[in-house]
């Protein structure tokens, strides 16, 4: 039994980015399957199922020990718990209803990837699909049922092959080889017929000739590690905020030789405030802002830079101050700048649940322990929800002036699925977005242990999907990387390396691209995650007809 759950692991932990073995996705979930079907210990089968995951995200979560120990302890047992109530409807229509699994787990495991994108929040990491990122004709799909549709297809060759494995253990067990692999050969054409599918499919939408290029956007990523703790700095990760601000700024400098339309700098570049309430009351904020807008008004560029808002707000019944988490948008003729405030915020990271409401008494235990309330805990360091998804035009100077329109997901706005989505179409039935661009700031996880950064290229992988779902080009400037550009068919190219001859230290450097825009307004943007959303469903009736099985069971004894 041991065996069976640490291969899974083993297999698993091998196809996710940085290391990105994905054909080991086809047959990672088997040995956990026939541990699930073929154990007569259900407690047993329960444990091992939440150890099994609770190994796994503890293993592949690391980087996020370098934010927030308890934060990562918490976070790897709340997604572990998803294993057993995955492996509880499995078992039962595996030993007792005789279902293959090629036909059940796809929906089972999709539904649990489903809710795990939304229950507290949500935290859409690791799903099956995310270790095909590179494969573009399988992941093509997306555009119609999200990247759920590549989970189903992977989930279904899973399940196919340990239905095989099953049937080999029957016909060993009873003599009756046809009888026992007649179960098994459905299951295989099934999974065949669903590959199959979406090759044809993938391949079909990757030649058609709907992307063309964009503007010329300038990703500008910077090197710093953040952290609370100010003894784990090193290196040029001591750098000022005076110090960062003119590395970025040299970096623009020198990115303006090839002209392009749109500077992009990740989500808090350095700390400033650079709304008009503020920016006044702060010498360094004012310093920047005008900085930024003399580069924007001399290259005649639009230029995008993460940034914090705080606005006063003395006669407010909730706070005395509302702050922010934005993306600030400078113009070429030195206008006002546009704002853009974060609207999926990251629980305890960005706030702390309960903030307001009669459970406000858990809200001041939990902001006490988390190390961003200052030495005392009593620092509200929650910010406060944007209001709309607000999406900017521009004129290209590169397109010969043509108009387009770009959103800006913020961190990890970009992991959820429903926020790009929303950026890209809404509820409408017009594209919105030509493309977006994603700023987000990854130097709270650290470099990984030999450099390799597996936050920061899993992030990447997520990424993708947001792209191919809704035909959107994306550029991406991220502190500590990956900035680079998606094409809408899920390519990435142009990514930013570090070079040891530059001026600037570690990884920090620049990319110039044409980022794609695409034509095709797709299914996903204008239904979401209906696919998804009916696999979680059938994974309640199965677990209902697990319980109805288990009162009848009691009844009768």
């Amino acid at each position: 039994m041991l065996l069976l759950w640490i291969s899974s692991l083993v297999l698993m932990s091998l196809m996710f980015a940085p290391i990105g073995l994905w054909p080991l996705s086809f047959v990672c979930l088997v040995p956990w399957l026939v541990l699930v079907g073929a154990s007569s210990q259900a407690p047993r089968v329960y444990f091992h199922s939440f150890v099994f995951g609770l190994a796994f995200f503890l293993i592949n979560m690391r980087w996020m020990y370098e934010a927030t120990g308890l934060g990562y302890l918490a976070l790897t047992v709340y997604q572990a718990a998803y294993i057993p109530f995955v492996a509880i409807p499995l078992r039962h229509v595996v030993r007792r209803r005789g279902w293959p699994l090629a036909m059940t787990l796809p929906f089972v495991w999709t539904g649990c990837e489903m809710l795990r994108a939304v229950v507290i929040s949500g935290f859409p990491w690791f799903y099956l699909s995310h270790s095909l990122h590179g494969v573009l004709t399988l992941i093509q799909v997306s555009d119609l049922v999200g990247a759920y549709g590549v989970t189903f297809m992977v989930a279904a060759v899973n399940g196919a092959i340990a239905d095989l494995v099953f049937a080999t253990m029957a016909a060993r067990r009873t003599g009756q080889r046809g009888v026992c692999f007649r179960g098994a050969r459905g299951s295989l054409i099934f999974a065949c017929v669903l590959v199959v599918g979406v090759v044809v499919y993938g391949q079909v939408q990757l030649r058609r000739g709907t992307t063309e290029d964009g503007p010329k956007v300038a990703v500008i990523q910077g090197d710093f590690i953040n952290s609370v703790y100010a003894d784990r700095a090193t290196g040029h990760d001591r750098a000022s905020e005076r110090d960062k601000l003119l590395i970025y700024l040299s970096m623009i400098d020198a990115a303006a030789a090839e002209q392009p339309d749109m500077y992009v700098l990740p989500e808090t570049p350095w700390f400033m405030y650079l709304n008009p309430e503020w920016r006044e009351l702060d010498s360094f904020s004012r310093v920047s802002f005008e900085e930024l807008q003399r580069r924007a008004t001399r290259d005649q560029a639009v230029l995008v830079t993460g940034s914090a808002t705080h606005i006063p707000t003395p006669y407010d019944l909730l706070a005395e101050e509302r702050r922010h988490n934005s993306a600030t948008v400078f113009h070429p003729d030195g206008s006002e700048p546009g704002r853009y405030d974060k609207i999926h915020l990251v629980y305890f990271g960005e706030v702390v649940p309960f903030r307001f409401g009669r459970f406000r008494f858990l809200y001041f235990w939990l902001n006490r322990i988390m190390p961003f309330s200052g030495p005392d805990g009593d620092y509200e360091y929650s910010v406060f929800r944007g209001e709309s998804f607000r999406r900017f035009p521009f004129e290209a100077r590169s397109r010969g002036g043509k108009l387009f329109r770009f959103g800006i997901p913020i961190c990890y706005e970009d992991v959820m699925p429903y926020v790009s989505r929303e950026f890209a179409c809404g509820a409408s039935n017009e594209k919105k977005a030509d493309f977006l661009v994603n700023i987000s700031n990854d130097g709270w996880f650290g470099r990984g242990i030999r450099g390799e950064r597996p936050q920061q290229w899993q992030h990447l992988a997520i990424c993708v999907f947001r792209a191919v779902e809704n035909r959107v080009g994306v550029a991406r400037a991220v502190n500590t990387g990956i900035s680079g550009f998606i094409q809408p068919s899920g390519r990435v190219h142009d990514v930013v390396h570090g070079d040891p001859d530059s001026p600037w230290p570690g990884e920090c450097g620049f990319s110039v691209a044409h980022v794609g825009v695409d034509s095709r307004l797709t299914l996903y943007s204008r239904y979401g995650d209906w696919f998804a959303w009916g696999c979680a469903f059938l994974w309640l009736l199965l677990f209902v007809d697990y319980w109805i099985h288990r009162v009848r069971t009691r009844i009768e004894e």
